[in-house]
């Protein structure tokens, strides 16, 4: 019986023949097709109607009517998605026995980014850059005054919530800047992986909070971390610490974080992921509490002169987008031959499918 896979979306076309190198030695009782999301339903109809395992990509989960027609594909069994967070699944609104994957292969451009926002923090090469374009050059070398110099990251701490491949890919780049490096996982560790320091659970969240010079989030959105970096989260870090998000929006508290950077509570933060996103992210909408450029909070983050924002680009390189279809074919290729799926994530139980409708 052969293994129908089905390819959707404009990304998912580029990299297919990524997943097709992962099966090319399983034999021949497999076939890859793609559907790059265009206008023509009737061809999205026919891969939908005999695919056993959906590969979906943003475009395809967020054009409306997509989702719902796959969801009533008679001989699904899988779905696999190119990015890590499985915050929008809910079991009950998937059929039973439907397994969810998820993908890696980038943790590296996302450790790099990390590290970027680290090494943009405490050299100001941004600020530096604008003094010498006005004139300015009371920061050299030659200033034999305190204020004149910036920082380093050599013998500062990283607090690292979330210790999965991302944290572990910063963690080894952090280390070789010199860096002491705390984390907290969901589970607790018997030895402490190299090159951490130290590794606890959420209950040694205090501690990571009180010691870390930058902290960096890159845990998953669940009931667990929603909100959990509060207001007091932020009461607890050092007056000169720094936060960098690139896990999601929601694990910090809206409120609590505007205020803390409002008020110079912390140093300041660099935020990738947000609370809300614009429909067309070409062609922004207005923002919707204030006019004028959108903005991922209905805070005016804008206004803020001690945090570095960006679009939740961490990620957005062509290395990861390879990625995540090397490791998507990997996933694929371990279903084809009976394997453990290494980037199982959920099983559908149909629990909430009681009168559901494809919109």
């Amino acid at each position: 019986m052969t293994l129908n896979i089905a390819v959707f979306g404009a990304m998912g076309v580029q990299y297919a023949s990524v997943v097709e190198e992962s099966l090319t030695d399983i034999g021949d009782d497999w076939q890859v097709q793609t559907w790059p999301c265009n206008d023509d339903l009737a061809a999205r109809d026919a891969i939908i109607e005999t695919c056993d395992v959906a590969v979906i990509s943003a475009d395809f989960l967020l054009t409306p009517g997509n989702f719902g027609v796959l969801m009533a594909a008679p001989n699904l069994k899988m779905i696999v998605q190119p990015w890590v967070g499985t915050d929008w699944i809910d079991p009950g609104f998937l059929p039973e026995g439907l397994i969810v994957c998820n993908a890696g292969g980038h943790a590296a451009p996302m450790a790099e980014y990390v590290l970027g926002t680290m090494l943009e923090h405490v050299l100001e090469l941004h600020t530096l850059h604008q003094d010498m374009q006005q004139g300015v050059w009371r920061r050299s070398g030659r200033n034999s005054a305190h204020e004149a110099r910036h920082g380093d990251l050599a013998g500062r701490t990283l607090g690292l919530v979330g210790y999965g491949e991302i944290a572990q890919a910063v963690a080894e780049r952090a280390r070789v800047f010199g860096m002491q490096i705390g984390a907290v996982a969901r589970s607790t560790r018997e030895t402490t992986p190299d090159p951490l320091d130290w590794i606890g659970t959420s209950e040694d969240l205090p501690r990571l909070l009180q010691e870390s010079d930058f902290l960096v989030l890159t845990c998953d959105l669940n009931d667990e971390t929603l909100g959990m970096i509060n207001q007091q989260a932020f009461a607890q870090m050092k007056p000169d610490a720094y936060l960098i998000n690139v896990a999601r929006g929601e694990v910090v508290d809206e409120d609590a974080l505007f205020q803390a950077l409002s008020e110079y509570k912390i140093a300041g933060a660099a935020l990738d992921t947000w609370f809300r996103y614009p429909s067309n992210v070409v062609d922004p909408e207005a923002d919707p509490d204030r006019g004028g450029p959108y903005q991922g909070s209905k805070h005016d983050f804008l206004s803020l002169d001690n945090v570095l924002l960006t679009p939740h680009a961490a990620a957005h390189t062509h290395g990861a987008d390879r990625g995540r279809y090397v490791s998507i074919g990997e996933t694929v290729r371990a279903y084809a031959k009976g394997e453990p799926l290494k980037r199982f994530v959920v099983t559908g139980t149909g629990d909430n499918l009681d009168g559901f409708k494809i919109p």
